[in-house]
């Protein structure tokens, strides 16, 4: 290749630098969308398998029915060349001074496993000093560095601190608790921790461990989710529970010779009295029946049962690996929309750049040069923009879009930023997919014009013959066609390839838009239809029994209530094969015929009403979709301190937001053998505001019995605010597409210009205004994003579909509607580039040179 050559290709590409900017700015989007959605789930693992590096999550952690005692630790001490551990102990309480449930739990001296991140502050050093779960501050915005922390729950409970008021030194994230909202479920209050409270020790009077956090040192350098780490966490639960088996006789032995201990002052009391009084002496009955009935007690002491739980179980720390999962799996088919759309657009430019350039090819072969020489102008030209578009589009991709997808779930979860990472698999699959779209396409569309003879190449190809098409048949309407509308008609038909290559760009586009409005409306809708039209109540009240005629009074006495429903309510997990442990609340209604009134069951699609029977419970949609099941199947549940029973399922209803399942009285008396403890009220405010609500929940916290009032105005605005976030992600969709579009079309439409040149000089010298030569292309421009905008609903509804089924987390459905304002905003989106561009080409006409444009090639 000579410098000469090499100046004319440079010339090319200045010369026909809006069509090199385009195919640029095509492989530019596509690598950029495609490396970066790629590159987000291994970014958010790397950030998770850091941070859980970092602070020492527990691999395992052991809990014993019986408390965790010296032996265990003994144990475990045995084997340190294996595991590192910690031993940790907690209470959980219901705070009457603020409605929330708190789980106190003491820091050990050294944190040698599940290390809390310090968010504000910093940890405590003196007995009277308090560090809070991060989730604390968001529930209380009252609560900062410097103020005043005070327990204040139950007089039973209040005797198990040594101290209850506290200075609050920091807020903190623990490893343990990855999600931002949930921090698990319990036996106090309404089931569920709102946040955590860490103490310095012996500030619980307690003598026994909560917890055993254990991490196995095999493990600490093994990627988490891998099949490895599941494989050794395997073996290492095996060992441990072969460790601590012997210890539960142990357990069992100690506790009754402490209880024995216990009872040999009463023995000797009735053994004197024997010696006293007549055997029948009622003083002596009454005795002798109640050492009976502490021996039973203690005969009744049974081994201690431990709960083994690792990673795995952790609900956030599993679902986090799913989210990551459903990124992945958004990364291979989202960015394919944009390569297979870049494609098609490089296929239709490089073969109007080699028609362009018969003329000069067929030059350069009159003199000598050989098809290497000829093509390498193509590949070159291709090449280079390809290489420029895969450069740009990795550096903008890998930094850009997984910082503001991660964003979007950070937003859900306690995790440092991610960082990035250059993923070179991909990369080099993206810049083989830019070079095919080039050069491959390039090298396709020369095989011909390279085999032609340089005769054959100095002459103009000759136009595609005219055909007759089925529109013309129908006479009536043909002949009423004025004569600008049958060559707009005529047109659109002759170049098949230009038509077939507009409606598929603008399609796949508009699809891509629709997908980004329709997912905010997915995401909005969630909170009008779970709060307005499927829950119907302002309050849920927890007690700690059946309601009392005080209770009753104290909790219809305020001027804001209106009417409640008394129902047995309680947390119960569900476990199934692939699927992480999911949480539902177990609802019970003492009256089902009025639960219909607070919560609306009914079939999403058909609205139809469902309502309690004796023969099955009702749960929700998308607790049906993860475990697979439908009606009449049975689903496994299990209760805090019980075993697992199957309920048998009667019906699949609407909900968006957690989950659930609803029994009647008499169906669970059939499956749990006992009958239930209304322990809840739902209630219903003859107004709802904030003020009034606290206030409810303030009066009725202050009445012995009622443990927590949670406010559904409060858990609206508590669990949406994490869904504003997922805006950045709607927006980059929106944003991506229209760039896509508007390149796409500015493409198309100068390619267009560029073919018709002549024709259009023709028409313009038999004096046709700006103005008309400008609608002469614009009508079939008009036409075409008509027919893609047309493809691209029913393709962006496929697409919509697909990412909300792969998008959602397990405690959350999405609202599978679009809204038919989005299909508008998305064609009136499209319709304003199409005119945008028109816009630039009709400034482009003014300029047309049509003596040289008409000028013989001969």
């Amino acid at each position: 290749m000579t410098t000469a050559y090499l100046r004319v290709i440079l010339r090319e590409i200045w010369r026909s630098k809006a069509r090199f900017l385009s195919i640029l700015l095509i492989i530019f989007l596509g690598v950029a969308f495609y490396t970066g959605i790629r590159a987000t789930g291994p970014d958010m693992l790397q950030a998770a398998d850091r941070y859980f590096a970092t602070q020492r999550l527990a691999t395992n952690s052991v809990q014993s029915t019986l408390g965790l005692t010296a032996a265990d630790t003994r144990v475990l001490d045995q084997h340190t060349d294996q595991l590192t551990y910690q031993t940790t102990r907690y209470l959980d309480v219901t705070q009457r001074n603020n409605n929330r449930v708190v789980r106190v739990t003491e820091l050990p001296r050294q944190q040698r496993v599940d290390r809390l991140r310090v968010v504000q502050g910093r940890l405590p050093r003196q007995a009277n000093e308090v560090v809070l779960d991060a989730q604390a501050k968001r529930l209380q915005p009252r609560l900062k560095v410097g103020g005043t922390y005070r327990i204040a729950s139950t007089a039973r409970l209040n005797r198990q601190f040594t101290r209850r008021t506290f200075k609050i030194v920091g807020f903190v994230n623990s490893p343990r608790y990855l999600e931002n909202v949930s921090r698990g479920v319990t036996t106090v209050g309404k089931g569920t921790l709102d946040y955590l409270a860490y103490v310095r020790p012996r500030t619980l009077t307690g003598n026994v461990a909560s917890r055993l956090d254990v991490q196995f040192k095999n493990l600490r350098h093994v990627t988490p989710y891998s099949a490895t780490y599941r494989r050794l966490n395997r073996t290492n639960t095996r060992k441990l529970k072969a460790w601590l088996r012997p210890n539960a006789q142990q357990r069992q032995r100690q506790l009754q010779r402490q209880a024995r201990a216990q009872l040999a002052p009463l023995q000797r009391q009735v053994s004197q009295l024997q010696a006293q009084v007549p055997a029948k002496t009622p003083a002596l009955v009454a005795l002798q029946q109640r050492l009976r009935s502490a021996q039973a007690q203690v005969a009744a002491i049974r081994p201690a049962t431990y709960l083994y739980t690792d990673r795995a179980d952790n609900p956030g720390y599993t679902e986090y690996h799913e989210n990551t999962q459903r990124v992945v799996a958004l990364s291979t088919v989202f960015p394919l929309f944009f390569i297979a759309i870049a494609a098609l657009i490089c296929l239709t430019t490089m073969t109007r750049m080699v028609e362009e350039l018969r003329l000069q090819m067929g030059t350069l072969k009159a003199l000598g040069y050989g098809n290497a020489a000829v093509g390498s102008e193509f590949m070159l030209y291709g090449g280079l923009a390809a290489l420029l578009g895969t450069a740009l589009g990795v550096v903008f991709g890998v930094n850009f879009f997984p910082q503001f997808i991660a964003q979007a779930y950070g937003s859900m979860y306690n995790l440092p930023a991610i960082s990035v990472q250059y993923l070179w698999p991909d990369i080099w699959a993206a810049l083989a997919i830019a070079l095919a779209c080039t050069l491959g396409i390039a090298a396709i569309v020369l095989r011909v014009d390279l085999r032609s003879l340089p005769a054959q190449l100095l002459q103009p190809k000759a136009p595609k013959a005219g055909k007759t098409l089925l529109l013309e048949r129908w006479t009536g309407l043909w002949r009423r066609l004025s004569f600008n509308h049958k060559i707009t008609l005529r047109n659109l038909l002759r170049y098949k390839q230009r038509l077939l290559m507009t409606v598929l760009g603008i399609a796949g586009c508009m699809a891509m838009m629709i997908t980004g409005f329709g997912l905010k409306d997915s995401i909005g809708d969630i909170s009008t239809k779970q709060f307005n039209d499927l829950w119907h109540y302002d309050a849920i009240v927890t007690r700690t029994g059946n309601p009392t005629r005080a209770q009753r009074q104290t909790l219809t006495r305020p001027a804001v209530y209106r009417d409640s429903l008394t129902l047995k309510s309680a947390q119960v997990t569900i476990q199934g094969a692939g699927v992480a442990e999911q949480t539902a609340t177990l609802g019970v209604p003492e009256h089902p015929e009025r639960l219909n009134r607070f919560v609306t069951l009914r079939n999403r699609q058909t609205h139809r009403a469902y309502h309690l029977t004796r023969r099955g419970a009702i749960i929700d949609e998308k607790l049906a979709k993860l475990y697979h099941v439908k009606v009449g199947d049975q689903l496994p549940l299990k209760l805090a301190g019980q075993g697992t029973h199957r309920v048998t399922i009667a019906a699949i209803a609407e909900n968006y937001v957690n989950h659930f399942v609803y029994l009647s009285p008499t169906y669970y008396r059939q499956v749990f053998g006992q009958r239930p403890t209304y322990n809840g009220d739902l209630v219903q405010f003859t107004h709802d505001s904030e003020r009034a609500g606290n206030a409810y929940a303030d009066t009725l916290l202050r009445h012995n019995g009622f443990l927590n009032v949670t406010l559904m105005r409060t858990e609206r605005q508590t669990n949406f605010k994490t869904f504003d976030s997922m805006n950045l992600v709607v927006l980059i969709f929106v944003i991506s597409a229209g760039a896509l579009a508007l390149v796409v079309l500015y493409n198309l439409t100068n390619i267009n210009v560029s073919e018709r040149i002549r024709e259009l000089s023709t028409i313009k010298v038999l004096g046709f205004y700006d103005g008309e030569v400008t609608l002469y292309i614009f009508r079939e421009n008009l036409i075409l994003t008509g027919l893609g905008i047309l493809v691209g609903c029913f393709l962006g509804n496929w697409l919509h579909a697909y990412i909300l089924q792969t998008a959602e987390t397990n405690a959350l459905m999405f609202s599978p509607g679009i809204h038919w304002v989005s299909y508008l905003y998305a064609a009136l989106l499209t319709l304003v580039f199409s005119l945008g561009v028109m816009a630039l080409m009709h400034q482009k006409f003014k300029h047309v040179n049509m003596l040289d444009a008409l000028q013989s090639v001969d």
